[in-house]
Formats: C-alpha cells, sequence, structure tokens
C-alpha cells in the first residue's frame, strides 16, 4: 500500500501535536515516557526505555522516518509493548539514496562517521570523498578505517597518508586479528555515537563484530569471488551501546550513496582545502574547471592540493549537475 500524502495544513497540525508531547510537563502525564530507537522494522520500533530495558512499540500513522538513534516520547500498551506518539528533533541525520531519487534515513543523531575502505573491493575514491563532504557538511567527526591491510595495499595506505591524513583525517589501519588496530577503533569508537559507512565487502560488519564480540545477532558475510563487491549484510539499521561508552549505528550498505540534494557550493564547502580558494578565483562564477584565473587550477598546478582530491570534485559536481 503506497503511502498516504498528506498537506501542508495536515503537516503543520501534525508537527503541533507531536511538539505538544514533548511539551508536556512530566508531573502532567504519567504516560509519557522517553526512549531511544534501537531498530525499525516496518510499523513497529525496538525502544530502549530510561532503564535499559527493550520495549516493542508501534507508532502513530502521522509519524514518519523513525530510524536507529532517534530519540522519542512512547506510551506503554500492555506487557513490554507500547505506542510511539512523538519524536525529538534531531541533531543530525545521514541518509542514502532510495529507488525514487530521494533520501532516506538511515541513523540519526550521530556525532561520528567511520569511512571504511580497503583493497578489495577497489577503493571509489569519489565516494571516499563523497562520505567526506557529507560529514563536513554536517559538522561531524570522521575517521577513515582501511581495513584488510593483510592483502597488498601499500599503495592505498602511502596515498591515505599523504593525502587525508595531511588534510586533518584521522586514519587506522586493520585487518582480522590486528590486536593494535582493533584497540585503535576502540579509542575512536569512545564518548560518539558513529555510524560505519563504505562499499559492500569492505568489511563494516566484521569490524563491528570485533568491537561488539558480545552481540549475537550481527551478521557477517565472505566477499564475493567472482564480483569482487560484496554482498549485503545488514537490512535494518541497528544501535549498539559501547561497553567503554559512547555508541555505534550498523547501517544498511551504502553503494548507492549520492550527493545530488546537496547544493553545489556545500560540496565545494565539503572539500576543506579547496573551501578556502573560492574567494582567490577570479570570477565569482568559477566553474573550477577550465576558467581562466582559476585559484583550485592553479594550486593543483603549483602541487599545493591533491590532483587526486581535485579530480573527485569535478567528477563528483559533474554528477551533481546531471541529476539537476
Amino acid at each position: 500500500m503506497s503511502k498516504r500524502r498528506i498537506n501542508k495544513q495536515q503537516s503543520a497540525r501534525i508537527q503541533k501535536q507531536q511538539a505538544g508531547y514533548r511539551d508536556q510537563d512530566p508531573e502532567e502525564s504519567l504516560l509519557n515516557t522517553n526512549g531511544l530507537i534501537l531498530t525499525r522494522f516496518s510499523r513497529h520500533a525496538s525502544v530502549e526505555d530510561e532503564q535499559g530495558n527493550r520495549i516493542r512499540c508501534s507508532m502513530r500513522p502521522n509519524i514518519d522516518s523513525l530510524v536507529a538513534g532517534d530519540r522519542v516520547i512512547w506510551h506503554p500498551a500492555g506487557d513490554n509493548q507500547g505506542v510511539i506518539v512523538s519524536r525529538y528533533p534531531r541533531t543530525s541525520v545521514l541518509g542514502r539514496t532510495d529507488k525514487r531519487g530521494g533520501s532516506k534515513p538511515v541513523a540519526a543523531n550521530i556525532t561520528q562517521i567511520m569511512v571504511v575502505v580497503a583493497a578489495k573491493p577497489e577503493l571509489s575514491w569519489p565516494l571516499l570523498d563523497s562520505y567526506l563532504v557529507m560529514a563536513e557538511n554536517l559538522g561531524l567527526f570522521v575517521t577513515i578505517v582501511m581495513n584488510k591491510i593483510d592483502l597488498p595495499c601499500a599503495d592505498i595506505q602511502q596515498e591515505l597518508i599523504d593525502t587525508y591524513q595531511s588534510l586533518g583525517y584521522p586514519i587506522i589501519f586493520t585487518c582480522k586479528n590486528n590486536l593494535q588496530g582493533l584497540k585503535s577503533l576502540q579509542e575512536a569508537l569512545k564518548n560518539h555515537v558513529s555510524v560505519f559507512v563504505g562499499q559492500s565487502g569492505v568489511g563494516k560488519s566484521s569490524l563491528i563484530s570485533n568491537v561488539l564480540p558480545h552481540e549475537e545477532n550481527i551478521v557477517t558475510a565472505e566477499i564475493s569471488t567472482i564480483s569482487e563487491l560484496g554482498c549485503h549484510t545488514t537490512s535494518n539499521s541497528h544501535f549498539y551501546h559501547l561497553p567503554a561508552g559512547g555508541a555505534l549505528i550498523d547501517s544498511p550498505g551504502v553503494r548507492e550513496f549520492s550527493l545530488w540534494q546537496m547544493p553545489a557550493s556545500d560540496i565545494i564547502y565539503g572539500f576543506k582545502e579547496f573551501r578556502k580558494l573560492v574567494c582567490e578565483c577570479k570570477f565569482r562564477n568559477c566553474n573550477h574547471f577550465d576558467s581562466p584565473g582559476c585559484a583550485f587550477i592553479n594550486a593543483t598546478k603549483t602541487g599545493a592540493v591533491s590532483q587526486k582530491r581535485y579530480n573527485s570534485l569535478l567528477k563528483i559536481t559533474a554528477q551533481h549537475a546531471c541529476q539537476k
């Protein structure tokens, strides 16, 4: 059944009603209970209450797009069951492209993005830069995790150090049974609500299994030996508390990630080394491709900025223009 569309007046009324639940004095409504969405499935969600109990809750029809990490208000409705009546405003939201070309939320209220890359499947530098652009625009911390370093990848490691570590992005190198890498990963996750992103097959679920050995429902899968693209092993986003503090959200693979809904100026802003060069271009409407007096081109020619990053910028902005 397709989702019922609502007009602006109905939407405003729904938002006012939900705000009413949030603004009520707790003493006026003993039914109001704060909760955290651990995972969402269809019109139900697993909610954690303030005592750490997990409650299966249905959702009021006027509440949409609940995802792992959302803070909500719910009412008890029987033994270990409840009804979600309102959602608190989000501080951040991570989305991915849906089948209709829109943005579908997959995680909320995150503070850090862990971008996982590997030698196999082949690393897509523009995709890596797209994640960094997203993190910069959302104001999130970001860490690059180079997984599967037991495979031949010395050139990739050096490229990450020369290009990305020099820009201030922390990089963790790890692989299966690499204790030092695991320790560094655990340290980076402390005091953050993190989400792992990256191509399918880079080992996101395996890394999460290593930092959450007490969770038994994390599914992993071997990379496809035929396509080397890997298989999606996560269907819904899940919120997990970390033993040492903080939390992480295991989200679906984001192979179809795009920035087409973002203004072109925000894409440029996401490239921190080019951000400060915008005002140095000769023309305000510089296309940063073949315009005379372009500071981006000059900086690339002199080696002040990375040619690879410049190529990513051109590719991402070109794709953005095609989508528009």
